[in-house]
């Protein structure tokens, strides 16, 4: 050590100011976020839910025809 000494109190005064500013950067990088509109939402969530739907219904229906498939095959 060189003779200079941290009063014990200081790192922590320096890691406030890190998150302060971490977080002011973050409020103005939302700032700059364009959001979608609600129908823009509306759409994508239909789509989503269709496309979910969709398939689900393609492996129920490959589930069944290899559960057949398997069910006849060993007996």
């Amino acid at each position: 050590m060189l003779g200079v000494r941290v009063p014990p109190g200081l790192p922590y005064i320096f890691m406030f100011e890190k998150v302060k500013s971490f977080l002011e950067e973050v409020k103005a990088e939302i700032k700059k976020v364009v959001w979608p509109k609600r129908r823009e939402i509306m759409t994508a969530t239909i789509a989503v839910v269709a496309f979910s739907f969709v398939v689900s219904i393609l492996l129920g229906l490959l589930d069944f025809i290899f559960s057949y498939g398997l069910e006849k095959l060993f007996r």
